[in-house]
């Protein structure tokens, strides 16, 4: 099965930074995922590197430079690729996978200040909602201001960058209220596919049901040609579409 990316995929995801292709995977391929990864929790089975975690820690999974095999089967699943490589206008490559297994209420934030240059895959595992945390993205944020780590310093020349001083997710708050642009919450069903540009300014919204599964998973992917990446001491791995793992410069 391929997915279809239609001319209003792109207009959308152009236009608001953000498009939905409902019913990417399968109800019975959601289901297996989330069974493999309560099972990972629970100890039933264990994967090197990934250790039986407490009852009642239900944070969220992230994967980057060791993956674990189902995650990384998502995160290469060959219906993505054509899709990515459309949105990125670039072959992509993985560079990381994060599984919820609640929702986040995260904070404001880019995906591309963490991930530079990156684009998200976010896949609805179980029906998402207001009940259990959506997705809020501000419409057309991709297109203002990114807010990158070496704005919180100094430069080279002692310059304060633009947002010294601030905390982190204060700025990410007052960026969303310069932009003056409209947030919507995206609600999905089971096997539904969100691809959201790294720019867009989003957030995890309120839980209405305290303590709610929001089974979801997604995969960050950059362009093949991107090699740019902010953390020295942590080399990137990126893996390809075809299978090959590599690391980029650190610089």
């Amino acid at each position: 099965m391929e997915l279809e990316i239609t001319s209003l995929h792109q207009e959308q995801y152009e236009r608001d930074g953000f498009a939905i292709v409902r019913g990417g995977f399968t109800a019975d391929e959601c289901d297996r995922f989330v069974a493999y990864m309560m099972d990972l929790h629970a100890g039933r089975f264990s994967v090197e590197g990934y250790p039986p975690r407490q009852p009642d820690d239900w944070s969220r999974l992230i994967s980057r430079s060791l993956h674990h095999p189902a995650g990384l089967a998502w995160m290469l699943d060959p219906r993505l690729r054509q899709p990515l490589r459309t949105f990125l206008g670039d072959e992509p490559d993985g560079v990381q996978s994060m599984y919820f297994y609640q929702g986040s209420e995260q904070r404001r934030h880019q995906d591309a200040f963490f991930l530079p240059g990156c684009m998200s895959a976010w896949v609805a595992l179980q029906q998402v909602s207001a009940r259990n945390g959506s997705i809020h993205i501000q419409v057309g944020s991709h297109k203002r201001e990114l807010i990158e780590k070496r704005h919180f310093r100094r430069d080279e020349n002692g310059e304060l960058g633009p947002w010294y001083g601030w905390g982190q997710d204060d700025a990410f708050d007052a960026l969303f209220a310069r932009n003056g642009l409209p947030e919507i919450a995206i609600e999905a069903d089971k096997g539904d596919i969100v691809f959201f540009n790294g720019r867009s300014i989003h957030r995890g919204g309120p839980i209405l049901d305290e303590g709610a599964f929001r089974h979801s998973w997604a995969g960050h992917y950059i362009p093949r040609s991107y090699n740019p990446w902010p953390y020295e001491s942590h080399p990137r791995l990126r893996v390809s579409f075809d299978g090959v793992c590599r690391f980029t410069p650190t610089h």
